[in-house]
């Protein structure tokens, strides 16, 4: 017989349960455990699960579920509440275990058990700085260390997500893109702590200074190679609302991602400056060179040169701070004696154009030799 909750813990409880009632998705959290006989679109009829009931399976649907409000009724038992006592009654379990059950499941922390999230959540910028960074071999051997653990688990979910923004499989392997699921977060956390000194780890941002590894949210890796070695990375949030959407390890970008591609290039062929890895691998994907940048403002003089032999052409976001940046990009390279065309995309950025334009290919490469044409024709007159 379970003990009746203190005070303290019933206000937890309800805290949670709010918590949960404002998160939940409703539909999701019903379709794991029903099929539908008939339904609307908020209101479902399905036989009933719930093994306290000894249903037999047959006859006419009993179940009645608002999706819209969470509640669910089963009419031949006369019982029924909301998303919480439903699982109560499937999973056979308290209200207190209801709750707390499904808040981990959510995120949600309880004040008695610091959450996950929080517990890896990278360190404050101030404690970041409190030890040196790792120099550029030391964070090239975490970084490769790093990819190999993440590319030995599952990557399907990684490779799906790219490929429903346009970026097939063979790019995206190509590219050393990177996954791992959310399953297996604690047996890298082990690898890698077997792998380097904990000190190495929170010195790289891999780790933060309680000992975990801070790429819990975000899980899809894209690595920056020069000379064929991963010297950098950031990552990805797959999760639909996760802010920030970005991750990366302590340090600055060391250089243009994709660069390591164009040396494969012959002089003169042409080349995409775009803002962000998607953009850069949707170019890829269809068979068009290109580098990106972090943000649009992310072009440093330094990088200037490993593009000179190139014809470049700057595609970003149409936006005021993708237009004031090729603007300043265009002087930086004239102040090196190189020209820089601009392509101006209609109101959408480069994965979007290739997503929604069937000739998508086709209208990009005729944009560019415009653009290029553009250029010419200044500079001559």
């Amino acid at each position: 017989m379970e003990e009746t909750p203190s005070s303290d813990t019933r206000d937890e409880l309800r805290r949670l349960r709010d918590e949960i009632k404002a998160r939940i998705d409703y539909r999701a959290f019903f379709s794991r455990y029903l099929q539908p006989r008939q339904s609307s679109s908020a209101r479902w009829q399905a036989m009933c699960p719930i093994r306290s009931h000894a249903h037999t399976g047959a006859g006419h649907p009993s179940l009645s579920v608002d999706t819209a409000r969470g509640l669910f009724h089963c009419f031949s038992r006369d019982e029924g509440g909301d998303a919480i006592r439903f699982y109560e009654l499937i999973h056979d379990v308290s209200f207190a275990r209801a709750v707390r059950e499904m808040a981990r499941e959510f995120g949600i922390a309880d004040t008695k058990q610091i959450s996950l999230r929080f517990r890896a959540a990278p360190d404050r910028e101030a404690r970041e700085q409190s030890s040196a960074p790792l120099d550029a071999e030391e964070l090239t051997s975490v970084c490769a260390n790093f990819l190999e653990t993440c590319g030995a688990e599952d990557q399907t979910e990684g490779i799906s997500y790219l490929s429903r923004r346009g970026i097939d499989r063979r790019t995206t392997i190509s590219a050393g893109v990177k996954y791992f699921p959310r399953r297996a977060y604690a047996r890298v956390m082990r690898r890698m702590t077997g792998a380097f000194p904990l000190d190495t780890l929170v010195r790289s941002g891999l780790f933060n200074s309680l000992g975990h590894l801070t790429f819990y949210r975000h899980r899809l890796l894209f690595p920056f190679f020069s000379a064929g070695r991963p010297v950098y990375l950031q990552a990805r949030a797959t999760a639909a609302g996760t802010e920030p959407r970005w991750h990366n390890l302590r340090g600055s970008v060391p250089c243009l991602y994709n660069i390591d591609t164009l040396s494969e290039l012959p002089s003169g062929a042409i080349v995409h400056l775009v803002e962000g890895f998607t953009d850069t691998l949707t170019l890829a994907a269809h068979n068009f060179a290109a580098v990106g940048l972090v943000g649009a403002g992310g072009l440093r003089e330094e990088w200037i040169a490993s593009l000179a032999r190139f014809r470049v052409i700057v595609a970003l976001d149409p936006d005021a701070a993708g237009r004031s940046a090729a603007l300043r990009y265009g002087e930086m390279f004239a102040a090196c004696g190189l020209k820089l065309s601009s392509l101006d995309l209609p109101a959408t950025d480069v994965n979007d154009f290739f997503r929604h334009r069937p000739s998508a290919a086709l209208e990009f490469a005729l944009l560019t030799e415009n653009a290029f044409e553009e250029t010419t024709e200044s500079y001559n007159q």
